[in-house]
């Protein structure tokens, strides 16, 4: 699989701490995050099961509401309806 990434963007009002824990926990999921410039930050999915992961909390968690998805590539699409709960096995 070729990487995929969401390029995301945080608010400016938006206090750092929520936006080092959405970025700690896509981290955490295996991405690779990398700032792009100040609020955006690239998520790079290397995986198939890593992408499946990263949309679904991107699009359907609390980060739906914290954070916008400004661009993607690869694989990666800008629909909520892509990304199923993923399955825990």
């Amino acid at each position: 699989m070729d990487d995929s990434t969401f390029t995301i963007s945080f608010p400016e009002h938006m206090a750092s701490a929520k936006a080092k824990q959405c970025l700690d926990q896509l981290a955490e999921s295996g991405a690779e995050v990398v700032p792009v410039e100040q609020g955006i930050f690239r998520v790079t999915c290397r995986k198939p099961k890593i992408l499946a992961m990263v949309g679904w909390l991107l699009f359907h968690t609390y980060m739906a509401k914290t954070c916008v998805v400004v661009a993607v590539s690869g694989l990666a699409q800008n629909r909520a309806s892509e990304y199923p709960k993923p399955s825990s096995g």
